[in-house]
């Protein structure tokens, strides 16, 4: 068992010269930039995460569908915003491409999505659900649906409003941020 004051492993993969766009690290990686709030706030987020009622429907879905946390990702996201270039997916995700690529292959073998060329660039490939994709992102989505309901039954209507209040300024900045960078949401 892990105790607070042991730090776990660096695990970083350098992506710079193999095909992928290279990530954005921060400079003070080696140095302890931290703060107080984002410590508190990396503290709370673990604690919550140690709260298995919050993590009890997914884990069950993956469980049942036979699915990675990956595979279940992938499927929210196409059954959330349709279908999607494979390289816009694995940025979605948060993968690679090379990663991506083995993770559709599965499940197009599971029969849950498929591929198909982009009308607008025939180069690109397009993944979509399946008819059985699309039944299982509805099982998933409702699976996040009863997580997010437990989150908010444990809060007040005040903090409720609140919270929401605090989680949309910080989209418009981010929308903000973006913006003056030239960047758009992937």
């Amino acid at each position: 068992m892990r105790r607070p004051d042991d730090k776990p492993a660096l695990r970083v993969q350098p992506l710079v010269g193999d095909g992928e766009e290279e990530h954005d690290l921060p400079d003070e990686l080696g140095e302890d930039a931290s703060t107080p709030e984002s410590r508190r706030l990396h503290a709370l987020m673990i604690e919550l995460g140690r709260h298995r009622s919050l993590k009890n429907p997914l884990a069950g879905i993956c469980e049942d569908l036979q699915l990675t946390p990956t595979q279940m990702h992938v499927l929210a996201w196409l059954g959330q915003d349709g279908p999607v270039q494979v390289g816009i997916l694995a940025h979605r995700v948060g993968i690679t491409r090379k990663t991506i690529t083995g993770v559709v292959d599965r499940l197009e073998g599971m029969g849950m999505v498929e591929r198909t060329r982009d009308a607008e660039d025939r180069r690109a490939v397009v993944v979509r659900l399946t008819a059985r994709g699309e039944d299982n992102y509805r099982r998933i989505h409702r699976g996040v649906d009863a997580g997010m309901r437990r989150i908010l039954d444990l809060m007040g209507a005040e903090d409720q409003e609140a919270f929401f209040g605090i989680v949309e300024r910080m989209l418009k900045r981010l929308g903000t941020e973006a913006q003056g960078t030239g960047q758009q949401a992937v």
